[in-house]
């Protein structure tokens, strides 16, 4: 038995079988999420490489699968990491129940948890590339509503994913070649530009970032978080380990500039566009895209302060987006519309789903006693040691934020002639967000308890601590 038989290939075969009953909606959603769960349950349970004893028994999980050349790598240190993708995984199969998602939504989103997995294992790297073009295909189905209707918001998503493939391929060579060429240096450089150009697709990177909103708006709300929590993921623990394995990426000036800019700019440019948006389904693409700016933030310090707030960001960054996207969910499904002007006094019409919202959206600001609240101010306080205009522009983008939620409280709080609270959700709607709000409070007040713990996803990267 070997670890990537039970967390990669295995989940694809019940992934599969979904598949073939998926008209059979509740049974499949219960069959998916309580496996994905198991999964999590055993990612923090199972030792990898040790043997496990069973009565008079003993059992070895090995931590490398061979296929016609290829390995499947998931080493001890990885344990946290699987438990972390296939535990939110299980809540967003969870509430899926109450989203309105279309029956492709389970098995396909296990298909990619799976494949997700496979591209952080894989070797070569080049092979990541074409599993991470695999689940955006993947993902195709869950945004088909309307008798196969698709939108621009959908198409784009996959030209721009699609876009980053040749980029991470050539990155990938340039760096196989890179050590056996006479000027191995500048084809390093060459290489670290193309795999920079093909992760700004895959992040959705200023300027790249069109996709976003558009995806939010378009598509399904709650599949549309979904895809940002599972492909953005993906892709920054595959840059993070980039980062672990070429010490000059950490130690080059240029580069760790150039991703700070970058960085500035998404937050920046998000901020200021979220605070003049009408529509608060496309606030929660402006949201995902500030949330990838503080994650390429965190990275360009190159610290470990830095690497720090970038792992233990993790979890509020999740819960954020999985809130936005249930809330928002809850309110397409209920007949409302996400034009603002529209929205006016929702809050007592829908106060959980208003409530999870502007918590959710706050977090994400970086607002005191919230989740994302420790990791923000860890952030700029190193930013600002080290670069008070750059730390100043950050504050402008999260000051835009703020502005934009401050905008929504009072639409959402609009007094019309009815003044009493009617709760109008159902009360599985109000048990998921209420959990999910209380969960952020929880965070955002006890750091040390709920975020600490994923220090040990450093352990995968050890040039890191």
């Amino acid at each position: 038995m070997n670890a990537p038989m039970i967390w990669v290939f295995s989940p694809l075969v019940v992934a599969l079988i979904s598949m073939l009953f998926r008209k059979q909606r509740l049974f499949v959603l219960l069959f998916v999420g309580i496996y994905s769960s198991l999964l999590a349950i055993l990612a923090l349970t199972l030792k990898i490489d040790l043997l496990i004893p069973l009565g008079p028994f003993s059992v070895e999980i090995s931590s490398v699968f061979d296929i016609f050349g290829r390995k499947f790598i998931l080493e001890d240190s990885d344990r946290f990491i699987l438990a972390l993708i296939y535990g939110i995984g299980a809540v967003w199969f969870f509430g899926s129940r109450i989203s309105g998602s279309n029956e492709n939504f389970c098995p396909n989103g296990l298909g990619i948890l799976a494949i997700m997995v496979a591209t952080l294992s894989v070797q070569p790297f080049l092979y990541a590339a074409l599993l991470i073009e695999f689940a955006v295909l993947l993902s195709f189905p869950m945004f088909i509503y309307n008798k196969g209707a698709t939108n621009q918001g959908v198409l784009r998503y996959l030209i721009f994913q699609t876009l980053a493939i040749p980029f991470i391929l050539l990155a990938g060579w340039g760096f196989e070649q890179a050590p056996l060429s006479a000027n191995s240096q500048e084809q390093y450089l060459q290489a670290a530009i193309l795999l920079g150009l093909g992760f700004a697709f895959w992040l959705a990177v200023f300027p790249f970032y069109s996709w976003v909103p558009l995806l939010a708006s378009e598509g399904q709300p709650y599949v549309a978080g979904f895809i940002f929590f599972a492909l953005p993921t993906t892709s920054l623990l595959l840059l993070l380990d980039f980062f672990n394995n070429y010490n000059w990426m950490r130690n080059e000036v240029m580069f760790s500039e150039s991703l700070r800019l970058i960085s500035t700019i998404m937050i920046v440019s998000g901020g200021i566009w979220a605070a003049f948006q009408k529509s608060l389904i496309r606030l929660f693409g402006y949201a995902v895209i500030v949330e990838t700016g503080f994650a390429l933030l965190s990275l360009s310090l190159s610290n470990i302060v830095g690497w720090t707030a970038y792992i233990q960001s993790f979890l509020p960054r999740l819960l954020a987006i999985a809130i936005l996207s249930l809330s928002l969910a809850s309110l397409r499904n209920s007949g409302e519309t996400f034009d603002l002007n529209d929205l006016k006094g929702v809050y007592y019409r829908y106060p959980f789903v208003s409530s999870a919202f502007l918590i959710a959206w706050f977090s994400i600001c970086g607002f005191p006693i919230l989740a994302a609240f420790p990791t923000r101010l860890a952030i700029l306080s190193v930013l600002a040691s080290e670069s008070i205009v750059f730390g100043l522009w950050v504050v402008v983008g999260v000051l835009g934020m703020f502005f934009a939620g401050f905008q929504v409280i009072g639409i959402f709080f609009s007094r019309e002639n009815n003044n009493s609270i009617q709760v109008n959700e159902t009360v599985v709607q109000a048990v998921f967000l209420s959990l999910g709000t209380a969960l952020l409070i929880l965070v955002g007040l006890f750091p040390n308890i709920f975020l600490s713990p994923f220090t040990n996803l450093l352990l995968a990267y050890r040039n890191l601590t």
